[in-house]
């Protein structure tokens, strides 16, 4: 608590912290009205299309989390080469990211065009949600050409501090996306009125926009850092070796958690569209929170990785103590936040009185988790992801939800068939004991590696 009270004293760590935090979160801010968008105005259609967007989003987020495994492993590396003052080794790390986004994004974009009916299925047994959800997935797959390569970019670039171009570009894939939702979905502004697919093209079409201007910051107006495509075909060794000693448990990471909420979404899909889409509610509060939490989690990737990487052992130990108190205040600001909001955004979706009642005590669970998540998050994949503990943080991660959040969520859901508060309980329920294992390991300090000279 010491450690924790002199970091929130020292100006520079607010400072930094602040610098990157507010304009990460409000790039997520942005980022998270692009997904919302889709799931709050195709719920003016029904409880079927809700609950087929929100089943096909399941899949992307798959998707996401993979690239956010891959980006975040390279930020890893990032951060403490940029801490060092090795902007060449930098370059090296971006071009040695590409290589591995572009297999990803492909391989991706192939499932969800070829397989949509096949996944679906697989989460569903409603043939109605089914097909709404193939005419979304098998469109939006095109977006993903697009997604993983401005996603990754953006958050490369917060590992050297460059955060406000993030801001720019996310602001505008936004607006894009709303002015084409509005169209497309309900035939406004003389557009055919398209439902679910319009949704997946103003998608897929803000992705694009956010990709192309943020290639334009890249590669023509930002000089500090000094990318280019040459790079992209550069190899390193001294790089790769670090990835697969350091990083790739990160990446091994964000693929078991991925597949593990793919499971738990399949689990809450075998509970029928009421569930669905009450579950969809849960889910978007929680991502609305998740807003701050991840802006702190940037934050504290960013200013650990940079102090180990300049062999500031001391200030980085402190500095994730100061981010250990701050998250709790953040947990308690987004308890706040879904209580305020819960209510009012249920009775906004047209769904059915059972679902309504499901969302409703859902979002009352949410708001409890949140405070845990936003413990367990900024430490796990902030605090100890940036000091380069990365092995601890997939043990911790993959053990909880894969032997408690799985296996309980199933037998109450599909075998018991508890109350959908429950279910959802179990679901959710890693973030608990996640937040013993980050109180246990940070005060200890032996999570702190130097991975760079």
């Amino acid at each position: 608590m010491k450690l924790a009270l002199l970091a929130l004293k020292d100006i520079s760590f607010r400072k930094k912290m602040l610098r990157i935090a507010l304009p990460v979160s409000l790039q997520n801010l942005i980022n998270f009205g692009v997904s919302a968008a889709d799931v709050l105005m195709v719920g003016q259609l029904g409880e079927a299309e809700l609950s087929a967007v929100s089943m096909s989003t399941q899949f992307t987020m798959v998707y996401m989390v993979v690239t956010f495994g891959i980006s975040s492993g390279c930020g890893v590396l990032a951060a403490q080469y940029w801490g060092a003052g090795n902007k060449e080794a930098v370059r090296g790390v971006f071009g040695f990211m590409y290589r591995i986004m572009a297999v990803i994004s492909i391989s991706f974009a192939a499932c969800a065009f070829f397989f949509s009916e096949y996944i679906l299925s697989f989460m569903i047994e409603d043939p109605e949600v089914i097909a709404k959800g193939v005419e979304y997935l098998s469109i939006v797959s095109i977006g993903y050409l697009f997604f993983g390569f401005a996603a990754s970019t953006t958050g490369l670039l917060r590992s050297t501090s460059t955060v406000k171009i993030a801001v720019w570009t996310s602001l505008s894939s936004l607006i894009v996306c709303l002015i084409l939702n509005y169209g497309l979905i309900f035939g406004n502004f003389g557009l055919p009125a398209l439902g679910v697919a319009g949704a997946a093209i103003s998608t897929s079409v803000a992705w694009f926009v956010f990709l192309t201007m943020i290639w334009v910051y890249l590669f023509k107006i930002e000089k500090n850092i000094g990318f280019t495509f040459k790079y992209v075909l550069r190899k390193s060794i001294e790089i790769r070796k670090l990835f697969l000693s350091h990083s790739t448990p990160v990446l091994i990471n964000e693929i078991g958690w991925a597949i593990a909420n793919f499971l738990l979404a399949v689990i809450v899909g075998r509970m029928g569209r009421e569930m669905v889409a009450a579950n969809s509610i849960g889910l978007l509060v929680l991502h609305f929170v998740g807003i701050i939490i991840f802006g702190a989690s940037a934050a504290s990737a960013t200013i650990v990785g940079n102090s180990i990487g300049a062999k500031k052992v001391e200030q980085a130990q402190r500095y994730a103590m100061g981010m250990l108190l701050v998250s709790f205040f953040i947990g308690i600001v987004g308890f706040v936040l879904i209580q305020v909001i819960r209510v009012p955004l249920v009775n906004f979706y047209e769904i059915s009185p059972q679902a309504r009642q499901y969302a409703l005590d859902i979002t009352n669970i949410a708001s409890i988790i949140a405070i845990f998540k936003a413990v367990a998050m900024v430490s796990l994949m902030g605090t100890l992801r940036g000091g380069g503990d990365t092995k601890y943080v997939l043990v911790m991660d993959i053990v909880f939800v894969w032997l408690i959040a799985v296996p309980l969520g199933a037998f109450l859901g599909l075998y018991m068939h508890m109350p959908a508060h429950i279910v959802y309980l179990a679901i959710r329920s890693e973030d608990f004991f996640k937040v013993i294992a980050v109180l246990w390991r940070v005060p200890r300090g032996k999570w702190i590696k130097v991975l760079v000279d």
